[in-house]
């Protein structure tokens, strides 16, 4: 997919959804090729092997959710046309549902979360979708820029707080989150960051070590390269929505998408304003180190049914299985591989070891 979005993304990012049933034929009982070893099916239920996603430049109207009830219509309406898609999560932009008429008025209408999520999860049941609609949260007198998840079902999943707002976010009332929460969320392990949060790091490893592998990034910028940071060295794919042009980062850096309200072909009304694409999702990230000594008895075993793709300057590579039967991590624990994330905290844990003993 071109990066501003005049397809879906599913052949971009290496797979689509013909190529996902294909898959699923070939492990149904076409593998075994005469001359080479094949892997058995596993007994493993399946797992996840690619999602769609999108993410949505839109802000819906000014609403008082917190003295007249929460009100998502507009909402409802936007999403009833991004369904079309037909994705398995839908993202909106930072503090969407809540900032019609201006940050200052948003804090002082911020509704609670409850009555909030209850709007959103009769939205996702109605479309079969996921959904992520942030907002501003009132809870025990404080406010939050929020971002809570539910499931396709309407379950709630989790709510991340905004750790690092801006300096003018703070002096207008928000108050920073402390959690990084991540749940499985239709079978991915999913999490949240938000606009600014993006410019720190430790934000990111704690995604990381909770083994995110999709990551929501309302925002009102872009993003840019710090996007293709975060998902280059802690191996998650990223969601950004943007009111002016949102995105889809994949776990290798790549963009997939990039299409918002102010993309030319938007404003010339011959696309919507949402960037969506296919992720690959059952791919992990490894370091070379010691890992790499493996890679011809991978092939040998596993020959198509994995890929290993190398970022061989950073001294990493992606490891993907393509069958909906095999999870990677059964790959890794059959040939002993450690994750990036256990490979650099050994690597810190001996560290410090070390230097208490001299």
């Amino acid at each position: 997919m071109s990066e501003h979005g005049t397809t879906g993304g599913g052949e971009a990012s290496g797979i689509s959804r013909r190529r996902v049933l294909a898959a699923m034929a070939v492990t149904a009982g076409a593998l075994a090729r005469p001359g080479r070893a094949m892997a058995e099916p596993s007994s493993t239920p399946q797992t996840k092997f690619s999602i769609r996603v999108a993410a949505v430049s839109f802000a819906p109207p000014f609403h008082d959710h917190r003295t007249k009830g929460v009100n998502l219509e507009a909402v409802r309406e936007m999403t009833a046309k991004v369904a079309k898609e037909r994705p398995d999560f839908i993202c909106y932009p930072e503090a969407c549902a809540c900032i019609g008429g201006g940050f200052d008025k948003g804090i002082e209408t911020a509704p609670e979360l409850e009555p909030f999520v209850a709007e959103m999860g009769k939205i996702a049941r109605e479309f079969d979708t996921a959904l992520v609609l942030p907002f501003l949260e009132r809870s025990q007198g404080k406010v939050y820029n929020s971002v809570p998840i539910v499931d396709r079902q309407g379950k709630f999943v989790l709510a991340y707080h905004k750790n690092y707002p801006t300096i003018g976010e703070m002096e207008a009332g928000i108050t920073p989150g402390t959690e990084a929460p991540v749940g499985e969320c239709d079978g991915v392990r999913v999490g949240a960051a938000v606009c600014f949060d993006a410019n720190f790091d430790e934000l990111a490893a704690r995604l990381e070590q909770q083994r995110a592998r999709l990551v929501f990034w309302p925002s009102m910028y872009w993003g840019g390269r710090l996007l293709q940071h975060w998902s280059t060295r802690y191996g998650f794919a990223l969601v950004a929505a943007y009111g002016t042009e949102s995105s889809i980062v994949d776990m290798n850096g790549q963009f997939l998408a990039k299409r918002g309200a102010e993309t030319f072909k938007v404003r010339q009304k011959l696309l919507p304003p949402w960037a969506v694409a296919d992720i690959r999702i059952n791919r992990e990230l490894y370091h070379l180190d010691k890992n790499q000594n493996h890679f011809p008895a991978m092939q040998e075993k596993f020959g198509p049914d994995i890929d290993i793709e190398l970022f061989e300057p950073e001294g990493y590579f992606l490891l993907s299985s393509n069958r909906p039967d095999l999870p990677v991590e059964q790959v890794a624990a059959e040939f002993g591989l450690e994750t990036l994330r256990d490979y650099l905290a050994r690597s810190v844990r001996i560290r410090n070891e070390r230097l208490k003993a001299t």
